[in-house]
């Protein structure tokens, strides 16, 4: 793979002389690897958008002077992730608006020249672990054994991975194979998942402690409930049609219809929160 030119191992088995080589200045390909993938968790897609090949039969680089430029700071910066997931994220091209004028959606559909940034839906442990932060629950526990309980308030990051088992929320939610090597992670849409939010326990139970949170914790008004959850959840104040929507509904919540008696004050707010849970804003980013 060196060629024929590269200096022989003269002791040992070689591995730490090919680590060396690998992490070395010299060799730009490790670290462009490396702030590609950074890019991609980032941006949804890599500048090379094959992360797994960049050979002849990957696709090239978008832009290869940012991708080199990215690599030179990688390591420059001492290798540093925390740097380079800051220098991304401080970016113009990151802080964009998910709605691109048409003029732009016109030249370039796919977004290849990052003219905006797309819609992304967080993935399988970022969503379970903002049902806990939100909710209040999450453990923010650093380290330590991994838990086999899905219902434990440990980050996702600690939930046991058992290869044989296909059926857990993780893979409801496209989290990577653990039998496979996943480059890229796959995005459906499919009912199950908005029934999980629904009506699974553990987000149930989210929701329940979510409204207790917001009855002890926020404004003692309706109005000033609602701007609390909005701020929370979506990071935005609500519009005066949202909070007319959610008045109306905790309204009629609260009230007789027909034959079905009406819902108490926490039932009825713990519906609305349910409402909010479910909803695609909270689910992708914008």
């Amino acid at each position: 793979l060196a060629g024929d030119d590269q200096k022989p191992v003269t002791s040992g088995s070689g591995r730490v002389e090919l680590a060396r080589w690998l992490a070395s200045p010299e060799n730009p390909q490790t670290a462009r690897v490396m702030v590609n993938r950074l890019w991609q968790h980032h941006f949804g897609e890599g500048i090379v958008r094959t992360p797994n090949n960049y050979g002849k039969l990957g696709q090239p680089p978008t832009h290869p002077e940012l991708l080199d430029w990215l690599a030179r700071e990688f390591v420059a910066k001492g290798w540093s992730i925390k740097a380079m997931h800051r220098e991304m994220m401080l970016s113009s091209a990151y802080q964009q608006s998910s709605l691109p004028d048409s003029a732009t959606f016109k030249a370039d559909p796919e977004d290849l020249l990052l003219g905006w940034m797309k819609r992304r839906r967080l993935e399988a442990e970022a969503l379970r672990d903002s049902l806990l932060a939100h909710a209040g629950t999450l453990d923010e526990t650093a380290g330590g054994p991994s838990v086999r309980d899905f219902n434990a308030p440990r980050r996702t990051l600690y939930i046991t991975t058992i290869r044989s088992n296909r059926n857990d929320y993780r893979t409801l939610f496209d989290a990577a194979d653990p039998t496979a090597i996943v480059d890229q992670r796959t995005y459906s849409t499919v009912a199950p998942q908005a029934l999980f939010l629904m009506n699974d326990p553990f987000a149930l139970a989210q929701t329940k402690a979510l409204t207790e949170r917001v009855l002890k914790q926020g404004p003692p008004d309706d109005r000033g409930k609602i701007d609390w959850l909005y701020r929370r959840l979506y990071s935005r104040a609500p519009r005066d049609k949202e909070i007319e929507i959610a008045a109306a509904m905790l309204e009629e919540a609260q009230t007789p219809q027909g034959e079905k008696p009406p819902l108490s004050k926490d039932a009825a707010w713990e519906a609305y929160c349910q409402v909010l849970v479910c909803a695609n804003e909270f689910v992708y980013v914008e």
